[in-house]
């Protein structure tokens, strides 16, 4: 199986994945400036953009990550990639030198011991809505990725001409990676990541609450929390010279 990747610049390899139903696309407003000190790889998710599928099972999908990366890399995974990126970091740590997180969670989906996070009947009603309206499902959770932003009307006109632009996963691919999202319990694995870790939240978010901050912070020791207070669920798109800012401040002070 192939995964799809565009490199660009040269350095240090900084690995990128994207996020449910999007495409390596969805980092171009700020690959200029990283391509400028890295070498960036910006991965199709195995099933989008020109990627082919595989089950979403994440010790599958690590294992075709890790037969076309490079190791002793820099990963900065948003969304549904920064839950693969988690698990890379612990499962396959020689190719993890630092993990970078953003608007993600190592559980997306609420429990008793678990509340900054959405419940479980939010994801289940947009794959129940895959099935007989794929395109104004997708359309819809874009538009809650931006729900109170400063910049939503921005954000909007970016993501749409992505999605206009680009293939659509099939169904099944939707349908598999959003039952990750509703399953996948990475808590324990957190705990367990040797590298350093940074998380940059939105304060709007209304897919990963920013309190999750806190709650990643207490089962990680190696964990740093930014917050960028005006953002949502995008805040490289939305906010990209603070974002950039903050995430080029943690690589040099960690490093």
């Amino acid at each position: 199986m192939t995964v799809f990747i565009q490199e660009t610049g040269a350095g240090q390899p900084l690995i990128l994945l994207h996020g449910w139903g999007f495409n390596h696309h969805i980092w171009q407003p700020i690959i200029a400036p990283l391509a400028a000190r890295w070498r960036v790889y910006q991965v199709d998710l195995p099933g989008h953009g020109q990627s082919e599928p595989c089950a979403y099972q994440l010790p599958i999908l690590i294992e075709k990550l890790a037969a076309q990366l490079p190791k002793n890399a820099i990963w900065m995974g948003w969304s549904l990639g920064g839950l693969l990126a988690m698990a890379m970091a612990r499962w396959q740590p020689e190719y993890v030198q630092k993990l970078l997180l953003v608007s993600t969670s190592p559980r997306f989906v609420t429990a008793p011991d678990w509340q900054h996070a959405m419940t479980p009947e939010i994801l289940t009603k947009f794959g129940q809505n895959l099935q007989r309206d794929t395109l104004n499902t997708l359309k819809k959770f874009l538009a809650l990725q931006v729900l109170h932003s400063d910049t939503a009307r921005q954000q909007l006109r970016i993501l749409h001409h992505l999605l206009e632009n680009s293939p659509i996963p099939a169904v099944t691919t939707l349908e598999d990676s959003l039952q990750l999202l509703l399953t996948a319990d990475l808590r324990e694995e957190l705990q367990q990541i040797q590298c350093d870790t940074w998380l940059c939240l939105g304060a709007k978010d209304a897919l990963v609450p920013v309190g999750v901050g806190a709650d990643c912070q207490i089962l990680s020791r190696r964990l740093r929390k930014v917050i960028i207070k005006p953002a949502a669920h995008l805040p490289f798109l939305s906010h990209p010279a603070l974002f950039l800012a903050m995430m080029q401040g943690f690589i040099d002070e960690s490093t």
